[in-house]
């Protein structure tokens, strides 16, 4: 058959529906394998856990710093034999490390 020419069009091959990679309901967009859905929790929980991070940090370093202050108060008296009432009456009787205020701005 010299000539002939194909009479039926090769088809494209049909894409796949993609399907998301979390959840396995939703269908993702091109660029992702995540469907909106998925991704919105993914940040959502993302930032929450920022959050708990950046307050557990400023509870540590709050700590610390008051461990260190306190130290530093106690090592006026060199070797001297304190009594727990003595020692908590001090304590209490601390103002504390100083703080900067919250809306200052955070040093890089």
């Amino acid at each position: 058959m010299v000539g002939h020419m194909a009479t039926t069009a090769e088809k494209a091959p049909e894409k796949a529906t993609k399907i998301c990679s979390k959840c396995g309901d939703g269908t993702p967009p091109d660029y992702d394998v995540w469907c909106g859905k998925c991704r919105s929790k993914y940040a959502k929980e993302r930032d929450a856990l920022a959050e708990w991070r950046a307050e557990r940090r400023g509870i540590i370093r709050g700590i610390l710093a008051m461990r260190e202050h306190i130290a530093a108060h106690f090592v006026q008296w060199g070797g001297r034999p304190f009594m727990a009432q003595e020692i908590t009456s001090i304590v209490n009787s601390l103002p504390g490390p100083a703080v900067a205020d919250e809306s200052a701005k955070r040093e890089s």
